[in-house]
């Protein structure tokens, strides 16, 4: 999700929070992308809570869980997070974390070293260049580049349109490219695979990627928290989705999904399957581990191994965690 995205996004819980306050809506509020969702998600919230003596939005803090605050009338605080879609049944975007997140969250005992720190050792960007040498008709424009991050993605994304129009050597090149970045993948995958886990901060993961909590600072400040697994007992998830020119909401308890996952599980760990660029975060239950995520190492944008490393994780939770 692009900066322009995520500021449409925050606006729209901001409009939320006005229409629960019972506060004037702006012209520009209602040229927001979102905001025939945040009406629709909005007035949910109204119904389902008719007690609601005010509402805030908690966006740019990374010390809770949720985007929005209920204190209802009876004191009682309940945190929503909100989840809008283009789509009948999408509950916003896959999990895309930071390309350290599996280091940085205090999920390994002791120093253990970062993807980037791995591909910083194995001169990654080197090799990538020498690779992209091996063509030698760049435009001028693209070896005019001083830059030498801009002039590596202008090679490669010049590579890629030649590909695209069946040019055998560009595609020679990017797979040689794709091929050794695999392997470095795993090289590190086999590195992390020895390193001792900390069972209770993969818990914490699991349960804050679940929640949708993918920011970097998010995860740093909530993993280490004392009383999060408290505060998430009243965590409400609100998904608003398109569907036929109508805006269907649905509420789903995530306090009690976690609960549910935690009373099934009696451990959890990262599991390495051989040969592969991902790893999985598993529950145990018994003498079986049962998949719940995936994580990739992965590179948004142009080609494997140029550019935006990161970690997309996917969803592999059982029907009665996950029903949708």
């Amino acid at each position: 999700m692009g900066k322009y995205e995520r500021e449409q996004i925050e606006e729209a819980e901001k409009i939320i929070v006005k229409i629960i306050n019972s506060q004037k809506v702006s012209d520009l509020d209602k040229q927001n992308r979102w905001f025939k969702h945040a009406i629709a998600i909005a007035e949910r919230i109204k119904k389902d809570f008719p007690n609601i003596k005010k509402a805030q939005h908690l966006g740019n803090r990374y010390d809770n869980t949720g985007d929005i605050l209920l204190i209802t009338s009876d004191k009682r605080e309940i945190f929503i997070e909100v989840k809008m879609s283009d789509t009948r049944l999408g509950v916003g975007t896959k999990a895309n974390v930071s390309q350290d997140a599996l280091t940085e969250n205090y999920l390994f005992v002791g120093k253990v070293k970062s993807w980037s720190k791995f591909r910083k050792e194995k001169k990654h960007n080197e090799w990538v260049d020498s690779y992209l040498d091996l063509f030698t008709r760049y435009p001028k424009k693209i070896l005019n580049i001083s830059n030498s991050i801009i002039r590596r993605e202008e090679k490669a994304r010049y590579l890629r349109g030649l590909k695209q129009k069946g040019s055998r050597k560009a595609k020679e090149i990017l797979d040689k490219i794709h091929e050794r970045d695999k392997k470095e993948k795993i090289e590190y995958l086999v590195y992390l695979s020895k390193q001792p886990q900390r069972e209770e901060m993969i818990k914490r993961f699991f349960i804050l990627i679940t929640l949708g909590i993918h920011k970097k600072e998010e995860l740093q400040a909530l993993i280490k928290k004392d009383n999060f697994f408290q505060e998430i007992q009243d965590l409400l998830v609100y998904y608003g989705n398109s569907y036929n020119d109508k805006i269907i909401v649905r509420q789903e308890n995530a306090g009690e999904k976690i609960k549910k996952v935690l009373e099934e599980f009696s451990g959890f760990k990262i599991i390495f399957p051989s040969g592969t660029t991902h790893c999985k975060l598993v529950g145990i239950k018994g003498k079986k581990n049962i998949p719940l995520l995936q994580i990739v190492l992965h590179w948004k944008n142009i080609a494997q191994g140029i550019k935006t490393p990161c970690l997309n994780i996917f969803d592999l939770t059982p029907k009665f965690i996950n029903p949708y």
